[in-house]
């Protein structure tokens, strides 16, 4: 009957195979990430779409008119504010997460660009134009 001995080790071949299969793993996780990223800036962008038009009715509420573009909306501080059983609260979290604003203080999409604002209907488009 034979015996392992503390000074057996894998062959050179068995290493290879183990750093193949570890590189097909690496390889699949990197893929898969990839293919989440545009799918999760995307479902940012249709929250924060949302939350923009939210807080867009509560300016209007307040000020009686819509704001003159989203950079108003963002000085204004109404990015923190919500509508609770119609009226205006100021919330302790920011109304959006960590939305960027550009150098003129307009709010920037998760793919970096300009929200498209309708100022006659008030409401923020779905589709955003290059910064």
């Amino acid at each position: 009957m034979k015996y392992f001995t503390l000074n057996s080790s894998e062959s050179p071949f068995e290493n290879a195979i183990v750093l193949i299969l570890v590189f097909i793993l690496v390889i699949v996780a990197i893929h898969t990430y990839m293919k989440i990223i545009p799918e999760a800036k995307m479902a940012a962008f249709t929250q924060e779409v949302h939350e923009l038009n939210a807080a867009i009715i509560a300016y209007r509420i307040e000020y009686g008119k819509f704001p003159r573009n989203l950079a108003v909306l963002a000085k204004s501080h109404f990015l923190v504010k919500r509508i609770v059983n119609g009226r205006i609260i100021s919330v302790k979290k920011r109304f959006i997460k960590n939305i960027k604003l550009n150098k003129e203080g307009y709010p920037l999409t998760p793919f970096g660009t300009l929200f498209l604002y309708d100022k006659k209907e008030g409401r923020v488009l779905i589709a955003g134009k290059k910064t």
